[in-house]
């Protein structure tokens, strides 16, 4: 149903790549059909800028509707959420990092989306006193990934350049001065210092280092998950990349465009960004705008 037949006053949908849950947040007016709404039922939202049929932005599980002045406000989160509310203590041998993101996903009882990870660990284990959502943000950190919601629910792992540049389905993929995009800041900011990881000999001899000590001029990490030299290098190039994006920062406002979701790369004034946040909002007052919080594209 349309925003008007379901007496939506204001719609919200969050996404990020950070451990926030994907969310929606619906402003009802009062005698709304919607608020009804019992938790774990289940909503979709779709929206469009005028341009083809509307898209899916997310699917999202009901966790309550409060009462306000003159209506209620409806919240919803994706299936993610159930994530950090489920605890799993798990230990691999000779696998990758994809069959573990797997298995963790269907210990949570969430759906996998596009699972990139290929990368071979020969041990690993999971603190059963960590959710498994914190387990699974830890894992992407070391390794260079990012996690993020498909319009379906799903939840996606892949690595944090992986999601590609913005379609150009419904305009241009490059978001443009006067015409989408109404508001631009940027600078950049302090470097962070991406330390080299070490890895261990072996699982047999995990005290035993690959690399013998220097002179103590350089610090190193030993990462007792990063087993191999292949894992060891793959989190030193993804600390690195992750110092070199967070030098720049941008925060931006463009015209509704429901194919703006975190993680994937876009354009503006001739640089490349990555989308951490990127806020869908429906308001009588101002339209369908987008807002977003980016770094730099390494």
């Amino acid at each position: 149903m349309g925003l008007a037949e379901a007496a939506v006053r204001r719609l919200r949908v969050d996404l990020s790549v950070d451990e926030a849950h994907d969310r929606v947040e619906l402003v009802l007016w009062a005698g709304s059909k919607l608020a009804g709404a019992a938790p774990g039922d289940v909503l979709s939202v779709a929206l469009g800028n005028g341009q083809g049929d509307p898209e899916d932005v997310l699917r999202a599980e009901v966790s309550g509707v409060d009462a306000i002045a003159g209506g209620s406000v409806l919240t919803a989160f994706s299936a993610s959420r159930r994530l950090s509310l489920t605890h799993s203590g798990r230990s691999w041998r000779q696998t990758t990092l994809g069959q573990v993101v797997h298995d963790l996903l269907g210990d949570g009882e969430v759906d996998a989306g596009d699972v990139d990870a290929t990368l071979s660990l020969p041990a690993l284990h999971v603190d059963p006193h960590r959710s498994i959502w914190s387990a699974l943000h830890d894992l992407a950190r070391r390794t260079g990934h990012q996690i993020t919601t498909t319009s379906d629910g799903k939840v996606s792992f892949t690595p944090s350049t992986g999601l590609g540049s913005l379609p150009t389905g419904l305009g241009s993929g490059e978001l443009r001065e006067g015409a989408e995009l109404l508001s631009f800041r940027a600078g950049a900011r302090q470097g962070r210092t991406a330390l080299t990881r070490v890895s261990p000999a072996g699982a047999q001899y995990w005290y035993l280092l690959e690399a013998a000590p220097d002179s103590g001029s350089d610090v190193e990490v030993v990462d007792p998950a990063l087993r191999t030299r292949e894992a060891a290098n793959a989190g030193t190039d993804a600390f690195a990349a992750d110092a070199s994006r967070a030098t720049r920062r941008a925060r931006m406002r463009v015209t509704g465009r429901p194919d703006l979701r975190a993680g994937t790369t876009i354009q503006a004034r001739g640089e490349s960004y990555r989308v951490l946040r990127v806020k869908h909002a429906v308001d009588p007052a101002t339209g369908y705008l987008c807002d977003l919080l980016l770094e730099g594209d390494s």
